[in-house]
């Protein structure tokens, strides 16, 4: 069907426009013809006065006949090529007014229209899945900053109102959530500029050996508290990458930390890497609660959290990984997490350029 109705279209009008000038050019020819004839010696011309109505009847006819066709095929193709624009055209206008759920059919009229028909569909479907996530955004926002605010509100208010007073241990309790404000505020700052492409990064030759020695003098207390064994192997073999030192400790730290709220005493945390043409491979596995399957797609999402290990009680907002993923990006990097089921453990990979290619300092 490439093509085929527009091919077929200019057949039709190139028989059409054949037909009329061979009629034309007849009329003209047989009405300026001179006949000489010469009879019984006596020579003599006619000037044909030709007219176009003395073509013979059945010419005519077919002449009318084809004339007509083809403006009939012209009409009915013009419009048939036209409907799949229109149709462009009202979807556009539906979806400028917010309705996001309109598409438009591949009629399969030809490949252009059918690849623009296509693209409009995806666009369409883009945006609508990314009005989703912003409203899905909003509502997780307002959750999160109602509960805090509904504390400090309370207990404050308590407190004007002479109803209690703020003893210590209460004092404590509006410290932590207003420090949670602060923190949700922050990573939602991080994650806006990164998506948008504006987040600076403050680029040095990073010692990852060195890096990682600091990453497992902050966290032996909290595993050896925890009874998890924490190792960390080959780090010595990586070359020096360019990075900024703090964004990747944040990475880092962010995973180690998620990796050791689902991994339970008595597991394990193993930090391997390896390095592979021009990036660097780190991979963090633990033997912890693992993540079904449905849900490894959603793992870097903002506010994302399982029923079972993610809820707010065990201290996090749900960004960490959003920005995890947000900063190995913004470093040309990539992250990935791998999970044979519940109670299977899971493994987190970053892979990371030695060199960040077009990137102004």
């Amino acid at each position: 069907m490439n093509r085929l109705w527009i091919r077929f279209s200019l057949i039709i009008s190139g028989l059409a426009l054949g037909i009329t000038i061979l009629w034309t050019s007849s009329v003209i020819l047989l009405n300026n013809i001179e006949v000489n004839r010469s009879v019984d010696g006596i020579s003599f011309s006619v000037d044909t006065d030709f007219r176009p109505g003395d073509l013979p009847e059945e010419l005519a006819e077919v002449a009318v006949m084809v004339g007509s066709i083809g403006i009939l095929l012209g009409v009915l193709l013009s419009r048939g090529l036209s409907a799949p624009i229109v149709a462009l055209s009202q979807a556009a206008k539906q979806i400028g007014s917010g309705d996001l759920q309109q598409r438009v059919p591949v009629h399969h009229h030809s490949q252009e229209l059918d690849d623009l028909a296509r693209s409009f569909n995806t666009m369409a479907a883009d945006l609508e899945h990314a009005e989703t996530l912003r409203q899905n955004m909003l509502a997780d926002i307002s959750h999160e900053l109602r509960t805090p605010l509904t504390v400090l509100s309370g207990q404050l208010h308590g407190a004007l109102d002479s109803v209690h007073s703020l003893n210590e241990e209460k004092l404590a309790n509006l410290v932590g959530q207003t420090q949670h404000l602060i923190h949700l505020v922050e990573d939602l700052r991080i994650l806006a500029e990164a998506e948008a492409r504006q987040l600076p990064l403050v680029l040095d030759q990073v010692n990852l050996n060195e890096l990682w020695q600091e990453l497992v003098a902050n966290f032996s207390l909290i595993t050896e508290e925890k009874g998890i064994r924490f190792q960390v192997e080959a780090m010595d073999q990586i070359p020096p990458i360019a990075a900024d030192p703090g964004r990747l400790r944040q990475v880092f730290s962010n995973l180690l930390a998620n990796a050791i709220r689902h991994t339970p005493a008595g597991g394990e945390i193993i930090v391997t890497s390896s390095v592979d043409d021009e990036q660097i491979t780190i991979k963090i596995r633990d033997s912890g609660e693992g993540i079904e399957p449905e849900q490894l797609s959603h793992l870097f999402d903002r506010f994302y959290r399982t029923d079972k290990s993610r809820a707010r009680g065990t201290g996090g907002s749900g960004l960490g990984l959003a920005i995890v993923k947000a900063l190995v990006e913004t470093h040309q990097g990539t992250v990935s997490a791998k999970s044979e089921g519940l109670n299977k453990g899971s493994t987190f990979t970053v892979r990371l350029p030695i060199n960040i290619k077009n990137h102004s300092l």
